[in-house]
């Protein structure tokens, strides 16, 4: 789908419950912002070529962040696109260079952690195995210009989501392509911690502060395109709603914490309300809920002693 002149639009299905949305910058030099869910991607392929494109046609791939559905094809994209680059941020690059070590030494600690919950370990196995070592061209960094011809693309860095996520400004359209970092969903901004790579999640007070950088766009932006979800008309609205909903969800925690204390299983029960089954699903609000978590003790408004959360008074 071609949103504005020379900008394109790629949905594809995703291991998830949501869809993932890539972007083409057709330009002097071809540009796409991370690349199809698929090991292979056909759908994304196929797509192209109605637009008249191949894949050998891109001259750049820029990566956000190593979340699996961002990256899974990369390799594909290296195999049959061997001249075009890859660009993305130190932290990334030497993820994706160490990548299948790395990829191998967590999932052998992990196993005692996935263990107890039936068909974590599979799926996160089979999800994260296709993705191989990958060498990086080129290290870009906040503030960087990359001129593609007629659209210019500054880097941001936004940390928060994960431990490393780069976002684009484009200066003559004033898009932001906003990645993971704003969604296209009417939801509180859960700071997302990476199943399987904890020394790559993501940190509740980074993502505010990089909320806060991006705000100070806000007036400038005139579209937001995501990764997830629908294509943001109202930026601004969008940026101070974010930071409107940020302390909602810690002073909840807080408030059932005002009660007693609670094992992580008791919050899980009790701020969702409702009991969610040993599964995939509440493995997913046990990251949601341990990043919170690890801001409220880090804000010294919560303590954590043996397996239990206490307000801090």
């Amino acid at each position: 789908m071609e949103i504005v002149e020379n900008i394109y639009q790629f949905r594809t299905d995703t291991p998830f419950r949501y869809p993932l949305n890539t972007y083409l910058i057709d330009d002097e030099k071809m540009c796409l912002i991370d690349v199809d869910a698929e090991v292979i991607p056909t759908k994304f392929l196929a797509e192209l070529k109605k637009i008249g494109k191949k894949i050998e046609d891109i001259d750049y791939i820029l990566v956000t962040h190593l979340h699996l559905e961002h990256i899974r094809s990369l390799g594909y994209f290296r195999r049959h696109a061997p001249n075009c680059q890859i660009l993305t941020g130190p932290q990334n690059a030497h993820y994706l260079e160490s990548f299948e070590k790395i990829f191998s030494e967590v999932f052998q600690e992990g196993q005692n952690e996935f263990q107890n919950i039936p068909g974590v370990f599979e799926f996160y196995y089979d999800q994260f195995s296709p993705i191989k070592t990958i060498k990086v061209d080129k290290i870009i960094q906040g503030n960087e210009k990359l001129s593609l011809g007629d659209h210019t693309l500054t880097v941001l860095e936004t940390p928060g989501h994960a431990a490393e996520e780069l976002t684009f400004y484009c200066e003559e359209n004033q898009i932001y392509f906003s990645s993971d970092f704003i969604i296209g969903e009417e939801i509180e901004p859960w700071i997302a911690i990476n199943p399987i790579i904890y020394a790559y999640s993501g940190n509740r007070k980074q993502y505010f502060e990089s909320l806060q950088k991006v705000a100070q766009l806000k007036e400038k932006i005139k579209m937001i395109l995501p990764a997830h979800g629908a294509i943001i008309y109202n930026p601004k609205e969008k940026i101070e709603k974010l930071q409107e909903l940020s302390m909602k969800a810690p002073e909840k925690a807080l408030a059932i914490l005002k009660a007693g204390p609670k094992t992580l299983d008791e919050l899980i029960s009790l701020f969702f309300k409702k009991k969610i089954e040993r599964t995939r699903k509440f493995y997913t609000m046990a990251r949601m809920m341990r990043a919170l978590l690890i801001y409220l003790v880090d804000e010294k408004r919560v303590i954590k002693k043996k397996d239990k959360y206490f307000i801090n008074h």
